[in-house]
């Protein structure tokens, strides 16, 4: 009789064939709809079906590699120190998929008593949903990783409780009825488990979500080295922090409330042209990602943290990022500026940026490096001129973000005009501010001390329009209106 290794590459080389079949130029091109949909669920099913192999000789793998049985693991007689190494060489997979497919190998693996009975695995209905080839390893991952977590802290004498959990969760995913004789519900995406999954979590562990004294202490943010100009930042967070980092960045990083300046006739074009070019109009009105806004909505929340006067001062003020850059290198407007505390220089735009918004002290340098004359703070918008820019502006005068939100900024730059005044600064946002004078298409101006804006050519006609943010401004705009036509 031949072997179960033997038979299994007999059918792989049979998949090979109808693979090679699949991806012959101009099949997949030549399929109907309906047959494109076919192969790719029954691709899916195969694949499926691969993954339980994977994941049981994974099981079988660990359980074989026991750091108890020593040089007589079979991952020592093999030549490696651990099973997801030798996994890795055999399988030619990489690290972290070895050690998944370990961790959900041992699992969903059945054990065998002194007496020799078979013992059923942690997680077995995940294992029989897999031995099907019904449950894809997304699910079982989702399953097991959210059941295990709700079982910490949990009395073991209720883990029976997790049974029919695993059963329910097992059977949506696979679209098998709970009980015999109920009705069927089709199956669901692994995103819809998750979701039940973690309602069954709250339910039978209510106090699970509460992180242990080990989990709690390895809380924390952490900045790393430097990589091609920008630092790696990341953390773990309590789950409450997470939440009001999310609610923060969900209001802050809304892509409709960008670029609402467009009047209807113009934004009626824009919308018309989108959808006759497959896009999205509110892509285009904001060009940045997701992550990107939230990167931005972050630079944002520190500047209005740092001004607002509740942090802890350093030295006696509040807390200021202190960046050093030569006279030379700043009236040329080449070269970069030094941040305390970071080991990569800023380009000079930033630094422009910085002191546009925050203003600038000079601090004359001997060659040895004394002191020689410290002048005052220049062009700085003070509290008096920002009150009244909200006032006129309302919110940076491109995307309409709130006034607390926003940077000022000089239209006609300090070393040009050598005037710090509310007729000839604007309130910008952190992103607009940062690429007004580097990334093209928006322009500013002022017109007898009021803002006009121009937009680039993709948002409409490059018109100079008024900046009408204020709703003061707003309702004398209208109150004009309404006495023409009277």
């Amino acid at each position: 009789m031949e072997s179960l290794g033997q038979r299994m590459r007999e059918a792989v080389a049979a998949n090979r064939a109808l693979l090679a079949e699949a991806a012959a130029v101009g099949v997949m091109g030549g399929l109907s709809d309906q047959d494109l949909l076919l192969v790719a669920a029954v691709s899916e099913d195969s694949g499926r079906a691969a993954d339980a192999v994977r994941v049981l000789t994974a099981g079988e793998v660990a359980d074989r590699s026991r750091p108890i049985l020593g040089s007589e693991s079979l991952a020592k007689r093999m030549g490696f120190p651990t099973p997801a190494e030798l996994l890795e060489h055999v399988t030619r997979v990489d690290l972290p998929t070895a050690r998944a497919r370990l961790r959900l190998g041992a699992q969903t693996r059945q054990h065998t008593a002194l007496t020799g009975e078979l013992l059923p695995a942690e997680f077995d209905a995940v294992r029989a949903g897999l031995a099907c080839g019904r449950l894809g390893i997304d699910s079982a991952r989702t399953i097991t990783r959210i059941l295990s977590q709700a079982k910490r802290g949990a009395p073991t004498d209720t883990y029976s409780r997790f049974v029919p959990a695993e059963h329910e969760l097992v059977c949506a995913a696979i679209g098998e009825p709970v009980e015999p004789g109920a009705a069927a519900e089709p199956p669901v995406p692994p995103s819809i488990t998750e979701i039940q999954a973690g309602t069954w979590a709250a339910y039978l562990n209510p106090d699970g979500a509460e992180p242990t004294e080990k989990d709690f202490a390895s809380r924390g943010f952490w900045f790393k080295p430097a990589r091609d100009g920008l630092i790696p930042c990341g953390g773990l967070l309590v789950p409450e922090v997470a939440g009001a980092m999310q609610a923060v960045f969900t209001s802050m990083t809304n892509p409709r409330q960008s670029e609402k300046f467009m009047a209807e006739g113009d934004r009626a074009a824009l919308e018309l042209q989108a959808q006759q070019d497959g896009l999205n109009a509110v892509q285009l009105t904001d060009p940045r990602t997701r992550s990107q806004r939230q990167h931005d909505a972050l630079a944002t929340v520190f500047d209005i943290a740092g001004r607002s006067g509740e942090l802890p001062t350093l030295g006696g003020a509040s807390p200021t990022m202190l960046v050093t850059v030569h006279a030379a290198d700043h009236e040329s407007g080449h070269g970069v500026g030094h941040v305390d505390g970071l080991e990569i220089p800023i380009p000079m735009v930033a630094v422009r940026q910085l002191c546009c918004a925050n203003g600038i002290q000079q601090v004359d340098l001997a060659a040895n490096g004394k002191v020689l004359a410290l002048g005052t703070t220049e062009r700085c918008f003070n509290r008096t001129r920002r009150r009244a820019m909200d006032a006129r502006d309302g919110g940076c005068v491109i995307c309409g973000r709130p006034a607390v939100e926003t940077e000022a900024h000089h239209v006609v730059p300090w070393a040009v005009e050598q005037r710090t005044h509310v007729d000839n600064g604007v309130l910008l946002c952190w992103f607009h501010h940062r690429t007004i004078e580097t990334r093209g298409g928006w322009r500013v101006r002022m017109v007898d001390g009021s803002p006009q804006i121009m937009p680039p050519p993709e948002l409409g006609p490059p018109e100079w329009r008024p900046a009408r943010r204020s709703r003061v401004r707003q309702a004398e705009a209208l109150r004009h209106r309404m006495r023409n036509r009277q």
